[in-house]
């Protein structure tokens, strides 16, 4: 009976071993911009028999909260576990983060129906928009040593247009005749004498 106890428990022992060996590690980036596209993948020792279910949700909403209408950002899907050597299979989805909210995301990655489950979280940061760098205008500030250079005003004066010299005239002073005082005494007598014989005839 002992020989039949020790093979059963070897048998056992081995199982426990290969079970603690069971393996499906998540990769994916600590950070990424909004509306980059994220890679969620990891490798696994479960064979491409077995699919892994990736699920996202924004850790500000609980594991009972997520999924909510509310919540904006995260998603799941389902995807195979793809070949390779040695027991060295992997799996890989795409999510696309545009449209979602800037927050730390959990990840959780399950290997359906063998009750294996890994977790891990990333930040999703708002991309930085870089602005046009604008041209500030050079304000060059003048030397006060510098002469300031002042206009010159030249005034025209007008051409002189010569005036035609008139020569001064000089009053020439009459000289009176000596018989004009009695040319006048004797005109007017001839005057009376006129009169009074018009007169006497009437």
């Amino acid at each position: 009976m002992k020989l039949f106890f020790v093979p059963g428990l070897i048998l056992l022992t081995l199982c426990s071993i290969l079970v603690g060996t069971v393996s499906a590690d998540i990769q994916v980036n600590s950070s990424y911009d909004t509306g980059d596209s994220i890679v969620i993948g990891g490798t696994t020792n479960f064979n491409t028999d077995n699919s892994v279910l990736i699920e996202i949700w924004p850790a500000s909403f609980g594991p009972k909260g997520k999924y909510e209408p509310s919540m904006n950002g995260g998603g799941s899907v389902v995807v195979p576990v793809q070949g390779g050597d040695n027991l060295n299979y992997h799996w890989s989805s795409t999510f696309d983060s545009a449209g979602w909210a800037a927050d730390t995301y959990m990840v959780r990655a399950e290997v359906i129906g063998k009750d294996y489950v890994e977790t891990i979280i990333f930040d999703l940061v708002e991309k930085s928009v870089i602005e046009p760098a604008t041209q500030v205008p050079t304000l060059v500030q003048s030397d006060n040593n510098q002469t300031e250079n002042t206009p010159v005003v030249t005034q025209v004066i007008p051409e002189e247009i010569p005036t035609e010299q008139i020569p001064d005239i000089t009053p020439v002073q009459t000289q009176k005749s000596p018989l004009s005082g009695t040319t006048s005494v004797l005109s007017l007598c001839i005057v009376i004498g006129t009169l009074v014989m018009l007169a006497s005839r009437r």
